[in-house]
């Protein structure tokens, strides 16, 4: 992973074979940076995305084989117990163009990703929601 600050934000460029949680998470850790937003594209591997059901309070997982194109990246950088927790949403493609979206659970960089981390002046922390279930933004 290669990456620079300018200011508020961290341009991030993950390379072929890194997992994408745990570079993001390294990253933060490096930076000492405890809450933000990430935007990113490229393409990956080896992607697991998921859907919430509520009423259950699990995901439904859905494994897509082989290389996909990441349309769209985006999602929340916080802590969970004093830790970075990258929370990913994404859209991603087939060869063909179609569409497939949802919590992004893995995912390894293919060719590259490209994330920008927009940094929060302060930490977000995660709680457990006993009606979710999830950890969610403590506000």
């Amino acid at each position: 992973m290669k990456f620079r600050r300018d200011g508020s934000r961290i341009f991030i460029r993950l390379e072929t074979g890194e997992e994408v949680h745990s570079s993001l998470a390294e990253i933060a850790r490096r930076e000492g940076v405890s809450g933000g937003w990430f935007s990113g594209i490229g393409a990956a591997s080896g992607v697991e995305l998921g859907y919430y059901d509520l009423e259950r309070k699990d995901y439904d997982r859905t494994k897509i084989a082989g290389e996909v194109e990441f349309a769209s990246a985006s999602g929340s950088l916080g802590l969970v117990d004093g830790k970075p927790f990258v929370h990913l949403h994404a859209v991603v493609s087939d060869r063909e163009c179609v569409p497939r979206a949802g919590h992004l659970f893995s995912a390894v960089t293919a060719a590259t990703l490209e994330f920008v981390l927009f940094v929060a002046e302060q930490p977000i922390e995660r709680t457990k929601d006993e009606a979710t279930a999830l950890n969610l933004w403590r506000v």
